[in-house]
């Protein structure tokens, strides 16, 4: 049936447009829900395209999950190339790990839905992160008080847990009243030190 005189008609996507719109329609309705109450059409539905193209481009429900996880591992561990030293990289990490609230929201529910349990073994942000402090540590010449994996679990869990639960921890601490930049600006001064331990005895 032609469309109606006068309706606007959608324009045509590329392969990769459409593919992208599915990963940022998964990435937010599983950081919304749990994963068994999001369905392929509610994905398609979201991003505006045929239930059909889910299959078609992914496959899977499982396997659309997985590259919307990997696309913000992706951004994570570029922040991570990319900053200077460890060091001084320690709030462009932060503040990228807050701008992937979304993303933080849905690893914490498949983690709790037991969907994608091979993921935290994969994570290539963490991964990355160890390789970077390894190989500064090395550098250095210095062995610090605490591993860096460790160390780095550390960070990932003052990082993502701030990004998840941050306005109910700053609530509970009586920090609600301090302005975001101030309680931030402290949280990477802490990260730096945290950090700092794997060079420093």
């Amino acid at each position: 049936m032609a469309a109606e005189a006068g309706s606007p008609r959608r324009p045509r996507r590329s392969r990769e447009e459409v593919c992208q719109a599915l990963v940022e329609a998964a990435a937010a309705l599983l950081a919304e829900r749990a994963s068994g109450r999001v369905t392929v059409r509610a994905i398609a539905a979201r991003a505006d395209v045929n239930p059909a193209l889910v299959h078609r481009y992914f496959g899977t429900k499982q396997r659309l999950m997985r590259a919307a996880m990997e696309k913000s591992q992706r951004t994570i561990t570029t922040e991570i190339d990319e900053m200077a030293d460890v060091l001084e990289g320690a709030e462009d990490v932060f503040r990228t790990t807050l701008a992937e609230k979304e993303f933080i929201a849905f690893l914490a529910r498949s983690s709790l839905d037991g969907v994608l349990p091979d993921l935290p073994a994969g994570n290539p942000a963490m991964r990355r992160l160890v390789q970077r402090f390894e190989a500064e540590g090395e550098e250095r010449g210095t062995r610090g008080r605490h591993d860096p994996h460790v160390v780095v679990a550390c960070l990932s869990c003052l990082a993502m847990g701030y990004a998840l639960f941050g306005q109910f921890i700053r609530r509970g601490t009586g920090l609600d009243g301090e302005p975001d930049e101030t309680v931030e600006a402290a949280i990477v001064e802490i990260m730096r030190d945290m950090a700092g331990s794997a060079f420093h005895e």
